[in-house]
């Protein structure tokens, strides 16, 4: 966590987002979308928490991977609190939370203290539904509201849960289901017009709504592959989903059911855009974690179901370890063996004179180098058919030595379409390190 190492692109938009949040960079949270090469397609709140707390400690990213590993032992534990709450007992509490531990660790394993979001959005909406399970009443659906509000504004595509529990109150009781509406409308439309205030431009709701992500079906392959990493814990929840969502009025099962069919929904949906991780599956192993505590809670008490439900809930884990765990500790070794290469690099950026971009924008903020270029999005809006204009204009502005020097890290192929713009005016190769060449842009355009 405390090292100079990239881990994932993000890290560095979070950390320069987060500096502009609590107002260390006076630029724009939200830059108009159209006339920039940076975007923030993010609500605002996870911004200002890491910002705060990287402004405490003096790096915005190790700020937010401290953040999301706390999240994430955060959701382990509030995982346990739900089974238990659900009617389960200590040892399908025990067994729901190492199953979504190991599957988390195990297969998303770069999430787990990365400087991204996520996580803390899960915890404050698991906190919520802690708040509404097992009692429902006025002031525990003000709590709920306010607890999902806070995590839709620090991640807004966690929509499954939310949408559960709205069905499950106005099929339980259409009192505090409407109760649960209106305090959930009120406060999405307060708090958005609260936080768009602050910003002179008033592009946060046009950044957010309207961003140029690609949406294509060609990717339901890599959706559908995704979720079998699930299958094992779908085929043991299936009975379970099956008598639950036709009771989801009766029992806190039918609201965890129904945010397991709304999951798998919505993760599907969410995996046909460009750029989009495993995470968006991330509320199907919270759900099926949850089911997977409360059937070993209440049945299979006989020794043999017991064992044989446990391989075969386990059994991604334990089919992949023969190659997945070297691979995972071999990286883990590779990593620290880089950290000398990692720092070199910074040192080398930092000493340039002339602007930098990076492709990978952690070197860049390490270096303390402005943002310049926002690589996926801006690269998402140029498919969508936005203007190249910016990116020229900013590649020809005269500068030191009349040069932009570019930092390029392991030849990222969804970048190469810009590589190519960038490219195409004169300029010179410098290798720094296995993992970095600089692109230096000499001049002009003939």
């Amino acid at each position: 966590m405390f090292t100079h190492i990239p881990f994932d692109y993000n890290e560095g938009w979070n950390a320069y987002l987060s500096e502009r949040a609590v107002g260390l960079v006076p630029a724009p949270l939200y830059p108009d979308p159209h006339n920039s090469l940076i975007f923030n397609n993010y609500p605002p709140l996870s911004f200002y928490l890491v910002g705060w707390l990287g402004y405490a400690i003096g790096d915005m990213v190790w700020a937010g991977r401290i953040l999301a590993l706390s999240a994430w032992f955060g959701t382990v534990i509030l995982i346990f609190r739900l089974i238990l709450q659900a009617g389960g007992n200590r040892l399908g509490a025990h067994i729901g939370s190492l199953i979504f531990a190991l599957y988390s660790s195990y297969f998303f394993h770069s999430y787990i203290a990365m400087n991204d979001p996520q996580w803390m959005a899960h915890f404050f909406m698991l906190l919520g539904l802690s708040a509404i399970i097992q009692k429902q009443t006025p002031l525990r659906i003000i709590i709920t509201a306010v607890l999902f509000v806070i995590g839709g504004l620090i991640k807004h595509n966690l929509v499954a849960l939310p949408l559960a529990v709205t069905g499950w109150l106005f099929i339980r009781d259409r009192k505090l289901g409407l109760l649960w509406a209106i305090l959930g409308l009120t406060s999405i439309v307060v708090s958005t017009i609260g936080f768009n205030a602050l910003y002179h431009s008033h592009s946060m709701l046009i950044d957010i709504l309207h961003h140029k992500r690609i949406i294509t079906l060609c990717r339901i392959k890599k959706a559908f592959g995704r979720i079998a990493i699930f299958l094992p814990l779908i085929i043991l929840a299936t009975t379970f989903l099956k008598e639950n969502l036709r009771l989801a009025q009766l029992k806190s099962e039918g609201l965890i059911a129904l945010f397991a069919f709304f999951s798998l929904f919505f993760g599907i949906f969410e995996s046909l855009g460009e750029g989009v991780s495993y995470n968006a599956f991330f509320e199907s192993l919270i759900a099926f974690s949850l089911i997977a505590g409360l059937l070993f809670s209440n049945r299979w008490t006989e020794k043999r179901p017991f064992l044989s439900s446990a391989v075969v809930a386990f059994l991604p884990v334990l089919a992949t370890s023969a190659f997945c765990l070297p691979n995972i500790i071999g990286h883990q070794h590779r990593l620290y063996r880089e950290k000398q290469q990692w720092d070199d690099v910074i040192s080398y950026v930092k000493a340039i004179k002339s602007p930098v971009i990076c492709d990978i924008s952690e070197i860049c903020y390490w270096a303390g180098k402005d943002y310049k270029l926002d690589f996926f999005n801006f690269y998402q809006a140029v498919k969508r058919g936005a203007s190249l204009d910016p990116l020229n204009k900013a590649i020809v502005t005269p500068v030191p030595n009349s040069m932009i020097r570019i930092t390029l890290a392991n030849k990222n192929p969804t970048y190469s379409p810009l590589w190519k713009i960038i490219m195409s005016y004169p300029h010179r190769y410098k290798r720094i390190s296995p993992h970095v060449e600089i692109i230096e842009i000499t001049g002009q355009k003939k």
